[in-house]
Protein backbone atom coordinates (compact mmCIF):
# COMPACT_ATOMS: atom_id res chain seq x y z
CA UNK A 1 0.00 0.00 0.00
CA UNK A 2 2.43 2.24 0.83
CA UNK A 3 4.05 2.06 -2.29
CA UNK A 4 1.07 2.85 -4.22
CA UNK A 5 1.05 5.88 -2.93
CA UNK A 6 4.81 6.69 -2.91
CA UNK A 7 4.22 6.14 -6.88
CA UNK A 8 0.87 8.26 -6.98
CA UNK A 9 3.16 10.82 -5.25
CA UNK A 10 6.16 10.74 -7.49
CA UNK A 11 4.29 10.72 -10.02
CA UNK A 12 2.23 13.58 -9.22
CA UNK A 13 5.86 15.35 -8.11
CA UNK A 14 7.12 14.39 -11.94
CA UNK A 15 4.21 15.49 -13.40
CA UNK A 16 4.28 19.31 -11.73
CA UNK A 17 7.96 19.33 -12.51
CA UNK A 18 6.93 18.97 -16.15
CA UNK A 19 4.29 21.02 -16.26
CA UNK A 20 5.87 24.29 -14.75
CA UNK A 21 8.96 23.57 -17.06
CA UNK A 22 6.72 23.47 -20.09
CA UNK A 23 4.94 26.71 -18.81
CA UNK A 24 8.32 28.46 -18.36
CA UNK A 25 9.34 27.35 -21.68
CA UNK A 26 7.00 28.80 -23.09
CA UNK A 27 6.92 31.74 -21.26
CA UNK A 28 10.76 32.20 -22.16
CA UNK A 29 9.87 31.52 -25.98
CA UNK A 30 7.23 33.88 -26.25
CA UNK A 31 9.68 36.59 -24.76
CA UNK A 32 12.44 35.95 -27.12
CA UNK A 33 10.78 35.58 -30.06
CA UNK A 34 10.41 39.24 -31.13
CA UNK A 35 13.73 40.10 -30.30
CA UNK A 36 15.34 37.62 -32.53
CA UNK A 37 12.64 37.70 -35.21
CA UNK A 38 14.09 41.44 -34.95
CA UNK A 39 17.58 40.72 -35.11
CA UNK A 40 16.54 38.15 -38.05
CA UNK A 41 15.37 40.58 -40.22
CA UNK A 42 18.48 43.06 -39.53
CA UNK A 43 20.83 40.65 -40.53
CA UNK A 44 18.51 39.95 -43.59
CA UNK A 45 18.63 44.07 -44.14
CA UNK A 46 22.27 44.68 -43.52
CA UNK A 47 23.05 41.58 -46.03
CA UNK A 48 20.34 42.95 -48.65
CA UNK A 49 22.23 46.29 -48.05
CA UNK A 50 25.72 45.06 -48.38
CA UNK A 51 25.07 43.47 -51.89
CA UNK A 52 22.65 46.23 -53.05
CA UNK A 53 24.14 49.46 -51.58
CA UNK A 54 22.67 51.76 -54.38
CA UNK A 55 19.07 50.56 -53.52
CA UNK A 56 16.82 52.62 -50.67
CA UNK A 57 14.69 49.89 -50.64
CA UNK A 58 13.85 46.28 -51.30
CA UNK A 59 10.61 44.67 -51.90
CA UNK A 60 9.21 41.11 -52.00
CA UNK A 61 9.13 39.35 -54.58
CA UNK A 62 6.91 36.29 -54.86
CA UNK A 63 9.55 32.80 -55.58
CA UNK A 64 8.60 30.76 -58.34
CA UNK A 65 8.13 27.35 -56.81
CA UNK A 66 8.55 25.52 -59.43
CA UNK A 67 11.53 27.06 -60.72
CA UNK A 68 13.53 26.95 -57.57
CA UNK A 69 13.01 23.49 -57.68
CA UNK A 70 14.45 22.64 -60.65
CA UNK A 71 17.41 24.71 -59.39
CA UNK A 72 17.45 22.68 -56.21
CA UNK A 73 17.43 19.73 -57.94
CA UNK A 74 20.46 20.74 -60.32
CA UNK A 75 22.20 22.01 -57.55
CA UNK A 76 22.45 19.87 -54.77
CA UNK A 77 22.20 20.78 -50.81
CA UNK A 78 20.88 24.19 -52.09
CA UNK A 79 17.30 25.97 -51.61
CA UNK A 80 16.55 29.30 -53.12
CA UNK A 81 14.93 31.45 -50.09
CA UNK A 82 13.88 33.86 -50.84
CA UNK A 83 13.38 36.98 -53.60
CA UNK A 84 13.69 40.79 -53.54
CA UNK A 85 13.71 43.48 -56.10
CA UNK A 86 16.25 46.16 -55.28
CA UNK A 87 15.07 49.46 -55.94
CA UNK A 88 16.74 52.96 -56.14
CA UNK A 89 15.24 55.89 -54.90
CA UNK A 90 13.10 57.10 -58.29
CA UNK A 91 11.41 53.40 -57.72
CA UNK A 92 13.84 51.79 -60.50
CA UNK A 93 14.75 48.04 -60.21
CA UNK A 94 18.26 47.69 -60.40
CA UNK A 95 18.31 44.20 -59.69
CA UNK A 96 17.36 41.17 -57.66
CA UNK A 97 18.57 39.74 -54.20
CA UNK A 98 17.94 36.42 -53.79
CA UNK A 99 19.00 34.82 -50.64
CA UNK A 100 19.95 31.32 -50.86
CA UNK A 101 20.65 28.20 -48.40
CA UNK A 102 23.69 25.48 -49.09
CA UNK A 103 25.15 22.74 -47.07
CA UNK A 104 28.54 23.42 -45.50
CA UNK A 105 30.80 21.02 -44.05
CA UNK A 106 29.23 21.61 -40.56
CA UNK A 107 25.74 22.66 -41.28
CA UNK A 108 23.78 25.24 -43.43
CA UNK A 109 25.43 28.55 -45.02
CA UNK A 110 22.53 31.25 -45.63
CA UNK A 111 23.52 34.46 -47.53
CA UNK A 112 22.48 36.92 -50.66
CA UNK A 113 23.36 37.10 -53.64
CA UNK A 114 23.30 40.44 -55.39
CA UNK A 115 22.42 40.53 -59.24
CA UNK A 116 22.09 43.56 -60.95
CA UNK A 117 19.77 43.37 -64.22
CA UNK A 118 22.74 43.58 -66.21
CA UNK A 119 23.63 40.62 -65.10
CA UNK A 120 26.67 41.13 -62.66
CA UNK A 121 26.84 39.79 -59.36
CA UNK A 122 27.01 42.60 -57.56
CA UNK A 123 28.34 40.42 -54.41
CA UNK A 124 27.35 38.61 -51.87
CA UNK A 125 26.70 38.63 -48.04
CA UNK A 126 26.59 36.20 -45.51
CA UNK A 127 23.92 35.99 -42.61
CA UNK A 128 24.37 32.68 -40.67
CA UNK A 129 27.82 30.35 -40.85
CA UNK A 130 29.17 27.94 -38.88
CA UNK A 131 31.80 26.34 -40.08
CA UNK A 132 35.07 25.35 -38.74
CA UNK A 133 36.74 28.34 -36.47
CA UNK A 134 40.11 29.34 -39.04
CA UNK A 135 39.24 27.20 -41.64
CA UNK A 136 35.76 27.45 -43.36
CA UNK A 137 34.42 30.49 -41.07
CA UNK A 138 37.42 32.19 -43.63
CA UNK A 139 34.49 32.13 -46.09
CA UNK A 140 33.72 35.91 -45.06
CA UNK A 141 37.38 36.97 -45.87
CA UNK A 142 38.54 34.57 -48.40
CA UNK A 143 35.24 33.65 -50.53
CA UNK A 144 32.76 36.71 -50.45
CA UNK A 145 35.61 39.13 -51.92
CA UNK A 146 36.25 36.90 -54.77
CA UNK A 147 32.26 37.15 -56.26
CA UNK A 148 31.97 41.01 -56.31
CA UNK A 149 31.64 42.60 -59.82
CA UNK A 150 31.62 39.81 -61.60
CA UNK A 151 29.71 38.57 -64.67
CA UNK A 152 26.73 36.45 -63.53
CA UNK A 153 27.52 32.90 -65.07
CA UNK A 154 28.47 29.16 -63.36
CA UNK A 155 31.63 29.61 -61.58
CA UNK A 156 34.00 27.05 -60.45
CA UNK A 157 36.38 26.23 -57.69
CA UNK A 158 40.07 25.96 -58.17
CA UNK A 159 42.49 24.57 -55.08
CA UNK A 160 45.83 25.31 -54.38
CA UNK A 161 45.85 28.51 -55.63
CA UNK A 162 45.79 26.64 -59.49
CA UNK A 163 43.54 29.55 -60.68
CA UNK A 164 43.48 30.23 -64.26
CA UNK A 165 40.48 32.57 -65.00
CA UNK A 166 39.44 34.58 -62.24
CA UNK A 167 36.09 35.54 -63.92
CA UNK A 168 34.91 32.50 -63.91
CA UNK A 169 36.93 30.51 -61.03
CA UNK A 170 36.93 30.82 -56.95
CA UNK A 171 40.19 30.15 -55.62
CA UNK A 172 38.94 27.49 -52.17
CA UNK A 173 39.91 28.59 -49.00
CA UNK A 174 43.25 26.45 -47.94
CA UNK A 175 41.45 22.98 -46.26
CA UNK A 176 38.15 24.10 -46.31
CA UNK A 177 37.32 22.70 -49.73
CA UNK A 178 33.74 21.98 -49.11
CA UNK A 179 32.97 25.08 -47.80
CA UNK A 180 34.31 27.10 -50.65
CA UNK A 181 32.32 23.97 -52.84
CA UNK A 182 28.86 24.90 -50.96
CA UNK A 183 29.13 29.08 -50.91
CA UNK A 184 29.79 28.95 -54.55
CA UNK A 185 26.72 26.35 -55.54
CA UNK A 186 24.88 28.81 -53.96
CA UNK A 187 26.17 31.91 -56.16
CA UNK A 188 25.39 29.20 -58.91
CA UNK A 189 21.68 28.39 -58.08
CA UNK A 190 21.22 31.87 -57.49
CA UNK A 191 22.71 33.03 -61.14
CA UNK A 192 20.34 29.87 -62.70
CA UNK A 193 17.40 31.35 -60.99
CA UNK A 194 18.00 34.50 -62.00
CA UNK A 195 18.26 33.55 -65.44
CA UNK A 196 15.32 31.19 -65.44
CA UNK A 197 13.11 33.20 -63.74
CA UNK A 198 13.97 36.93 -63.03
CA UNK A 199 16.38 37.68 -66.07
CA UNK A 200 14.22 40.44 -68.55
CA UNK A 201 11.70 41.20 -66.15
CA UNK A 202 9.94 37.11 -66.43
Amino acid sequence: MNDTKSMIKNAFILFAITLVAGVLLGIVYQVTKEPIAYQDKLAQDKANQSVFASASTFNDVDLDEVKASEVASSHIGVAIESVKSAVDGSGNVLGYVIQVKSKGYGDFIEYTVGITNESKVNGISIISIAETPGLGMNAQKVIVPQFADKDAQQFAVAKNGQVSDPNTQIEAISGATITSKAVTEGVNAAVSYFDNALKGGN
